[in-house]
């Protein structure tokens, strides 16, 4: 009887066993199941993002957007070129924006292949625009800002792609910064006061004004509207020189230069500059000594005074005199 029960129990035991045996071997195959589908979607997201950015099935393997020139004067032409590689796969279509704004598209399948869309301040021309670029014909000052090309590859990929660039429109100052001085030539001691004014742009000009190439701090900068919503910049100085204002030579012994220099810049677009040489001016030439003057110097050392030699007026008159008297006697003698 007691047998019975302990072979019934031991067959309880072994059979909870296997029983717990398959139960943990299930769990690991769904986990293993779940742990491989999470593994899948991963890679199905990843080769997703892949396609959107064009960097799967061999299309849209770059994209950039250039502006040129850099900047864009006002009322000239501004060519924008998109410059992609799609793997060999054909183009389906290219897109120009300003902004939001589609104002251009190139279908390569569709005639006409090129299209405009109205865009406040966008003037294209269609004859130099293509599958590569669009050209803007005057451009204004309101198309500063951000310009974007968008290329989409045909099947089987279909993948599309971005690129942005910023356009400046300027307009530079229509000469060089013009540069006065109270003087022409200074000296140590003296006070150079000085301006510099710069013709209207925009974006403004910025001034800096040097001496002997060093940067003078204390200058004071001005900056005038105009109605036509440019602007003009002027710098101002009043410096006290001394010595070390002055390179290049010995300042004391009529050398040394002094160079002002005014320069005008638009960041990387714009420069110009203007200089004046004021250094100390050359002492005037000791004059040359007549070597036939019968002056004779005075010795410094023992301050002897000027000899002068004065012409004999009583020999000059007597030789006068007998020479007429022969001159009379003769025709006296020749009348005879």
């Amino acid at each position: 009887m007691h047998s019975d029960n302990r072979n019934s129990s031991n067959r309880t035991m072994e059979h909870s066993q296997k029983y717990h045996n398959d139960v943990r071997i299930k769990n690991s195959w769904n986990f293993s199941k779940v742990n491989m589908l999470c593994r899948l979607l991963s890679l199905g997201v990843i080769l997703q993002l892949l396609g959107n950015i064009g960097l799967s099935n061999g299309a849209i393997r770059s994209i950039k957007l250039v502006i040129e020139p850099t900047a864009v004067r006002r009322g000239q032409s501004a060519l924008l070129r998109c410059i992609y590689d799609l793997d060999g796969a054909p183009l389906l279509s290219l897109q120009f924006y300003r902004g939001s704004g589609e104002f251009y598209r190139f279908t390569p399948t569709q005639v006409p292949n090129k299209r405009t869309f109205p865009l406040t301040g966008i003037n294209v021309d269609l004859s130099a625009s293509n599958g590569t670029q669009v050209v803007i014909k005057n451009v204004g000052f309101g198309l500063s800002g951000t310009f974007s090309c968008e290329v989409t590859a045909d099947s089987p990929s279909f993948s599309t792609a971005t690129a942005q660039a910023q356009m400046m429109v300027v307009e530079l100052p229509e000469s060089r910064p013009t540069l006065w001085t109270e003087y022409d030539r200074y000296e140590p001691g003296d006070v150079l006061r000085a301006n510099c004014s710069s013709p209207p742009s925009r974006p403004q000009a910025e001034l800096t004004l040097t001496i002997n190439n060093i940067v003078v701090y204390s200058a004071d900068l001005q900056y005038l509207k105009t109605i036509e919503g440019r602007t003009a910049t002027k710098i101002n100085m009043r410096l006290q020189l001394q010595s070390i204002h002055f390179g290049g030579g010995n300042v004391m012994n009529g050398g040394g230069q002094l160079i002002l220099r005014c320069t005008a810049q638009i960041g990387n677009y714009y420069q110009e500059y203007t200089e004046k040489e004021l250094g100390v001016p050359q002492k005037d030439p000791i004059p040359a000594r007549d070597k036939s003057s019968q002056i004779k110097t005075t010795n410094a050392a023992n301050k002897t005074p000027t000899k002068i030699t004065k012409p004999n007026l009583r020999l000059n008159i007597d030789k006068i005199f007998l020479g007429s008297l022969f001159t009379t006697n003769g025709l006296q003698q020749n009348h005879k």
